[in-house]
């Protein structure tokens, strides 16, 4: 097995759970609630914590299920509506501004870090010749906010393309996410290898567009279906070389 054999296939991550993480995930929800109750208050709409946090976790709730059983990416400006119907709050040009920026910059609060492994794999990725590309449904956090992001940890240098659900108008597991992967990259899906850790979103939507997937597991589950399963990023590079060299032009059988 050598990493020569990764030259000429595409290689797609996915971004959160995958590659990075937050180091603190409660200080994301408690900073959005705190600031959407202080920009409601500015503009005279005062409204308990604990009213904004049931209207926030509401919405998330709703548009992360539309995200991974439909495809449909939400819209910033319908998610803010949303978050305020219940609250009764209407909408002004001004606090519409305020409330964007809260809500684009919120996962910041929570100090996302690359996982165990992440910068090595992506190391050893980019020096076997395959064209590495980003891959990530995003909610609240929009494009801008995410390259942002990847440029402060030293994480954009290894991506020739970065396909955001929120550029893109759809999200994961939508065909058309990984028809653009292979669009962009000029190749067939056979050569597209999709690596997450959600099983409907990651693997499911990759397989079901004719790419391969692997599934990034640290808890050790079995794999399912036509997916192979890593427990620790460390393992890809091997993984995918052993795969790919014995791929040929046909679908790869899980070991």
């Amino acid at each position: 097995m050598t990493v020569e054999a990764l030259a000429g296939w595409t290689v797609s991550l996915d971004l959160w759970g995958t590659l990075i993480d937050h180091t603190d995930k409660g200080a994301v929800a408690d900073w959005r609630v705190t600031e959407f109750a202080r920009v409601f208050d500015a503009f005279g709409h005062r409204r308990t914590l604990d009213e904004v946090r049931a209207a926030v976790s509401a919405t998330d709730r709703e548009v992360l299920r539309q995200q991974r059983w439909h495809g449909v990416q939400p819209v910033l400006d319908d998610m803010l509506a949303a978050i305020r119907g219940p609250l009764s709050i209407p909408d002004t040009p001004q606090m519409a501004s305020m409330l964007r920026v809260v809500h684009t910059h919120a996962a910041l609060r929570g100090c996302p870090q690359p996982l165990d492994g992440a910068v090595q794999a992506l190391t050893a990725l980019s020096m076997s010749g395959t064209r590495l590309v980003l891959t990530s449904n995003t909610l609240a956090t929009s494009a801008e906010v995410h390259r942002q992001l990847l440029d402060d940890l030293g994480l954009s240098v290894y991506f020739a393309d970065m396909l955001f659900s929120g550029e893109l108008g759809i999200a994961k597991p939508h065909p058309g996410v990984f028809a653009a992967i292979t669009a962009r990259a000029q190749c067939t899906p056979e050569r597209v290898w999709h690596v997450g850790d959600d099983r409907l979103t990651d693997v499911h939507g990759a397989l079901m567009a004719g790419c391969r997937a692997v599934h990034y597991r640290p808890d050790g589950e079995a794999a399912q279906g036509d997916a192979h399963v890593i427990t620790h990023l460390g393992q890809l590079i091997d993984l995918l070389a052993t795969a790919c060299q014995t791929a040929g032009d046909g679908i790869v059988e899980p070991s």
